[in-house]
C-alpha cells in the first residue's frame, strides 16, 4: 500500500511516488523524468587505469577493492561488466552509461550506502554469479537483470536503517523527508527508485524491451532488491536447505533461476566481512 502525501515528494526533478507507480505499471512509452535532471558527460579517465583491472581479471576475483579507484574508473569498469554479460536486444550501451551515471548521481555521501557500495556489490555479484557456474545458465536478458539490480539495489539510501530513520524524526538528516515507504522496508523505496530511473525517457534502457519481457524485467528487479532485506535470510536459508536435501535425492536438481539470481545479489551486499583482511577492513 503507497500512501502519496505532498510531503513525500523526492529531491532534484524527481517525480512523485504517484506519479512513478502510474508509469512503471505498464510498458515504457512516454513518462515523467524521474533520473536526475542533468546527467554529466560519460567520464573520460585514463585506459591504463582501466585495462589495469581488467588484465588482472579483477573484475571476477574476489579481492577487488573499489575504494582504491576514483568513481570516473568505477564507472567504466561497471560498463565493462555490462559489456562482458552481453546486454540483451534492444539495450544499447549509451543507455548503460546513463544509468550508470544516474545511478551515481543519486547515491548520497554516505560513509557506507554510496556509489561504492553499489559498484562493490555489482563486481561481486559479477564474481559470485561466475564461480557458481550461475551466469553460464541465464540467458542474456537475465544476466542484465542480475546486473542492472545490483547496480540499482541501494538507490537514495539514507545511510541508517528504516528503524532508525523512524526514531530519529526527519530533521536529523535532511534526506529522510525523501523517503517515500516511512512504515515499510527500506528495499520498496530502493526498487520503486530503480524502476523509476530504468523507465526514464532520457535513460531509454527499457525502451526496446516488448512488453512481456518489460513486466518479467520488473518482476526480476523487485523480488531480487526486496532479497536484500536482512530479516528475509533464515528464509534463504531454507531455501538452500530445501535444495540440499532435494539433491541429495537426484543431484542433477538445480537451483531456480530467480532464487538464484536473489542470493546472488543478497550475498554480496553484505560480503564485506569475507573478502581478504585488507579488502574487509576499508569496510
Amino acid at each position: 500500500k503507497v500512501v502519496c502525501s505532498k510531503d513525500a515528494s523526492p529531491p532534484g526533478g524527481i517525480q512523485s511516488p504517484c506519479r512513478l507507480l502510474t508509469d512503471m505499471a505498464h510498458p515504457p512509452t512516454t513518462r515523467q523524468r524521474s533520473a536526475p535532471a542533468v546527467l554529466p558527460e560519460w567520464p573520460a579517465v585514463d585506459d591504463a587505469a582501466v585495462s589495469s583491472a581488467m588484465a588482472k581479471r579483477q573484475l571476477l576475483s574476489f579481492d577487488f577493492d573499489p575504494t582504491a579507484l576514483p568513481s570516473d574508473v568505477l564507472c567504466h569498469l561497471a560498463m565493462a561488466m555490462f559489456v562482458s554479460a552481453g546486454l540483451p536486444e534492444g539495450v544499447g550501451q549509451d543507455s548503460v552509461r546513463r544509468l550508470i551515471l544516474a545511478v551515481r548521481a543519486s547515491m548520497p555521501d554516505n560513509s557506507y550506502h554510496n556509489f561504492f557500495h553499489v559498484i562493490d556489490v555489482l563486481q561481486t555479484t559479477n564474481a559470485l554469479a561466475t564461480a557458481t557456474g550461475t551466469m553460464p545458465r541465464l540467458d542474456s536478458f537475465e544476466r542484465f537483470a542480475l546486473l542492472s539490480t545490483a547496480l540499482c539495489h541501494d538507490m537514495e539510501h539514507p545511510g541508517v536503517s528504516l528503524p532508525l530513520t523512524s526514531k530519529v524524526g526527519d530533521s536529523t538528516h535532511g534526506g529522510y523527508k525523501n523517503l517515500i515507504f516511512r512504515d515499510a522496508l527500506l528495499q520498496k523505496h530502493h526498487a520503486l527508485r530503480a524502476l523509476g530511473v530504468m523507465v526514464d525517457r532520457d535513460i531509454g534502457i527499457l525502451e526496446g524491451l516488448s512488453a512481456e519481457q518489460y513486466y518479467q524485467f520488473r518482476s526480476a528487479v523487485s523480488s531480487i532488491i526486496h532479497a536484500t532485506e536482512i530479516s528475509r535470510n533464515s528464509e534463504y536459508v531454507a531455501h538452500l536447505q530445501e535444495l540440499v536435501a532435494r539433491r541429495a535425492e537426484d543431484p542433477a536438481v538445480e537451483m531456480d533461476k530467480q532464487l538464484a539470481m536473489e542470493l546472488m545479489v543478497n550475498c554480496a551486499d553484505i560480503s564485506n566481512v569475507i573478502k581478504p583482511a585488507a579488502v574487509a577492513r576499508r569496510w
